[in-house]
C-alpha cells in the first residue's frame, strides 16, 4: 500500500507539471478521502501545490466549486508536528478559506467560518507543540494567517475568535526579544503588528455593519 501511495503522489505531482490538475486530484483520491490520514512532508508539499495551482488558474465564476472541492484535503486528517509541515498546511488552509471568502454567500460563508474555526484549533494546538515560546515567528505566523481571515469573514467571525488573535499577540509582545535573534525579533513584532492592525480594523469595520 505504502509503495501504491508513493506512486500515486509522485504522478500527481507530474500531472500537475503537465498541467493536469483534475486528473492530479483524481491520482490519490483513494488516499485523500481516508478518514484520519496523516500526509507526510512531501505529500502536504503536493497538496500545497496542487491547491494552489487550482485556485489560481480557475475563473472567478468557477472559483466558489474549487475551493469545496479543495477542501476534503485539508480536513479530517492527522496534524503532523514540525514547522515546515505545519507551515504549507497552513498556506494551503489559507489560500483556499481566503478565495472562499470573495464568492461565499450567506449559509455558505457561516458554513465556511465554522469548517475554518475547527481547523484552525487543530492548528494551534500543534503549533503551541512546535513553537512553544509566544514570541516565535513562526507560531506568529500561524495567528497572522488567522487575524487575516478573521477579517475576511468578519460578519461571521465570533467575538472569541477576535481575542484569541488578540491574546496571542499580546503574550507575545509581553515575552520581548527572550532569546530570539535581532532579525527574528524584528520579525515578531512585525507579525504582532500586523495582528493587531487587522484585528483592530475587523472590530471597526464589524461595527460599522452593525449599525
Amino acid at each position: 500500500m505504502s509503495d501504491n501511495r508513493d506512486e500515486a503522489f509522485k504522478k500527481a505531482m507530474e500531472l500537475v507539471d503537465a498541467g493536469n490538475l483534475e486528473e492530479a486530484l483524481n491520482a490519490i483520491e483513494t488516499f485523500t478521502s481516508e478518514s484520519g490520514i496523516e500526509y507526510s512532508l512531501s505529500e502536504i508539499k503536493t497538496i500545497n501545490v496542487i491547491i494552489c495551482e487550482k485556485l489560481t488558474s480557475c475563473s472567478f465564476d468557477d472559483k466558489k466549486s474549487a475551493c469545496f472541492s479543495c477542501l476534503p484535503l485539508l480536513e479530517d486528517l492527522k496534524i503532523t508536528k514540525s514547522a515546515e509541515w505545519l507551515e504549507l498546511y497552513t498556506d494551503a488552509v489559507y489560500e483556499v478559506f481566503s478565495k472562499l471568502s470573495r464568492c461565499a454567500r450567506d449559509e455558505e460563508r457561516s458554513n465556511a467560518w465554522s469548517r475554518l474555526k475547527d481547523i484552525f484549533y487543530e492548528i494551534s494546538l500543534a503549533a503551541k507543540k512546535i513553537w512553544k515560546d509566544k514570541n516565535a515567528p513562526g507560531g506568529l505566523e500561524v495567528y497572522v494567517s488567522y487575524a487575516k481571515l478573521v477579517k475576511s469573514y468578519l460578519d461571521v467571525a465570533d467575538e472569541d475568535s477576535f481575542k484569541i488573535c488578540e491574546n496571542y499577540a499580546k503574550e507575545a509582545k509581553y515575552v520581548g526579544k527572550g532569546v530570539l535573534g535581532d532579525e527574528e525579533y524584528l520579525d515578531a513584532k512585525k507579525s504582532i503588528d500586523s495582528i493587531n492592525k487587522l484585528i483592530n480594523n475587523a472590530k471597526q469595520e464589524k461595527e460599522f455593519l452593525s449599525d
